[in-house]
């Protein structure tokens, strides 16, 4: 299902939850923190970094789902893949929250419900977001 914001960008919905699984999300923290697109072998030496030891063969099927799911991007790069996310984390996190939007009923109540949850600090940047200045706002 996929779903079109008013930004017009599409929102890939995936997984039941339309979010990401422990280890499909451990895999994309690292990807959108390198600087450059990884292979599997680089993100497989980055997870045993983070006390998460995997198989060659585990890291690989799970950045291929990723990118059946149209999480990842990949490239040749001589007999391997580099892989790149296709969006930002910021991207990726208000996809879900629109998915969310779009899944709660009273759109109009989920959106106040969610604006009085905020700290004045995330109000703050919401309004200046609102009002054009959203990368100033980081």
């Amino acid at each position: 299902m996929a779903r079109r914001s008013a930004a017009g960008w599409t929102t890939r919905v995936t997984g039941v939850n339309g979010d990401l699984g422990e280890l499909e999300a451990t895999v994309m923290s690292l990807v959108w923190r390198a600087e450059t697109p990884m292979t599997v072998r680089e993100t497989m030496e980055e997870l045993r970094r983070l006390d998460r030891p995997l198989a060659y063969t585990t890291v690989a099927t799970v950045m291929d789902n990723l990118h059946s799911k149209g999480h990842l991007s990949r490239h040749p790069a001589g007999r391997a893949f580099r892989y790149a996310a296709t969006r930002s984390q910021a991207q990726h996190t208000a996809a879900l929250m629109l998915l969310a939007l779009h899944r709660g009923g009273d759109q109009d109540a989920a959106l106040a419900a969610f604006c009085t949850a905020l700290s004045q600090d995330q109000q703050m940047a919401l309004h200046r977001a609102l009002a054009g200045k959203g990368e100033d706002a980081r």
